[in-house]
């Protein structure tokens, strides 16, 4: 595998190309056969905002189903919005992939280890892509919050922590990165101060009173989509570890807490190793282990959130000793083809389908996530 992608890149920039393009074309392809219902929810958002108009109730004249992001996010997508949907949404879906393309390659890594996060990434990202999705910016924000907290910036660390919760939640586990900053009271002053700016920044295309309101209103939406996830008929979300336990188990009833206090504990655990914090391979490891976390032990993860885990699963395999062990490379292949793969069309419709329904698409990455935190208690690299 190293060989091929060396080979590929000195040959090419095929995959700077590929990272792009895909991106782009698959955007287009659904503005053709008119199917982005999530964009439209998406532009929904601003439109909403700036008439005062609940952000999170159904609107079936406009598009199916219902906007579950926050208020911020009406920001973010405004100046798509205002395109004609056929260059909105394909800016949109190549926007995605350019911020997660830049987190990625900024990581202190090796030219030709950059080249391998990309080729592993690559599939999720057309899978998130076709849902016309923003997970892989989601990825790039925690991603981004740990690299600036590692370059001593802890003023902008902690302002892509923010935007990633004040808009899908995920964003805030970022907050972790704090223990490893050398500016930890800078930290906390900066928290406050972007947390404020971002609250009050929709205010400018609203009033206050509405978007008070608002963040009530995403608050039970999220309640309300929480419990619909766990639905075991409902079998396009909840594909996470628990979804796992519940689908192929009969415990179909068990609660999320019973998953999510034990792998919340197993998270922290590992910083304890305080000696290991100046390590960048313990750092990059915790990075990885973080954002498959969030993915796996998530009720609304769907198949276009494991842009999210792969990018974690990416950057664990990128921290293994070389030669890299046989069963490194059989867990990597098992989330290529198990997890990856498994959403294209290398697999038949009824196959994905029972991937997604009974949550086996999330099995490879669980399995990395627990290697990756027994490796973060006992390696020493």
């Amino acid at each position: 595998m190293f060989s091929i992608i060396i080979q590929l890149k000195q040959k090419s920039k095929l995959w700077h190309i590929l990272w792009f393009l895909l991106p782009a074309g698959a955007g287009f392809s659904h503005v053709l056969r008119n199917s982005y219902n999530n964009y439209l929810i998406y532009k929904g958002v601003f439109k909403h905002l700036c008439k005062e108009v609940n952000l999170y109730s159904l609107y079936p004249t406009e598009y199916f189903d219902s906007n579950h992001y926050g208020v911020l996010f009406g920001l973010i997508i405004a100046p798509f919005s205002v395109l004609p949907d056929a260059l909105g949404v394909t800016l949109w879906v190549v926007f995605h992939a350019f911020v997660l393309y830049q987190a990625l390659v900024v990581l202190p890594l090796k030219n030709t280890e950059k080249w391998i996060l990309l080729a592993i990434c690559l599939v999720d990202l057309m899978t998130s892509s076709h849902n016309v999705q923003v997970n892989p910016s989601v990825g790039a924000l925690i991603i981004f919050s740990w690299y600036f907290v590692r370059k001593e910036k802890d003023f902008w660390a902690v302002l892509f922590v923010l935007i990633g919760a004040f808009v899908k939640l995920y964003g805030i586990v970022g907050l972790v990165f704090w223990v490893f900053s050398k500016h930890k009271i800078k930290y906390i002053y900066a928290g406050l101060f972007w947390g404020v700016i971002l609250f009050c920044l929709p205010m400018l295309f609203s009033s206050p009173h509405f978007v008070l309101q608002s963040y009530y209103d995403w608050y039970a939406s999220l309640v309300e989509k929480n419990l619909a996830n766990q639905n075991i008929v409902q079998g396009m979300q909840d594909v996470s570890f628990m979804g796992l336990v519940r689908r192929l188990t009969p415990f179909h009833e068990v609660s999320n807490l019973a998953f999510l206090v034990p792998a919340f504990l197993l998270q922290i655990l590992p910083l304890l190793r305080f000696k290991m914090y100046e390590n960048l391979y313990f750092q990059l490891r915790y990075l990885a282990s973080l954002l498959i976390f969030v993915v796996i032990f998530s009720s609304s993860s769907e198949s276009a959130t494991y842009i999210i885990a792969v990018s974690g699963v990416a950057i664990w395999f990128i921290t293994q000793v070389k030669p890299i062990q046989k069963w490194v490379w059989i867990l990597l292949g098992l989330v290529l083809v198990f997890t990856s793969l498994s959403a294209t069309d290398i697999f038949p419709p009824v196959t994905r389908q029972l991937f997604l329904f009974y949550s086996i698409k999330a099995f490879p990455c669980c399995l990395v996530w627990f290697a990756c935190v027994w490796q973060l208690w006992g390696d020493e690299k």
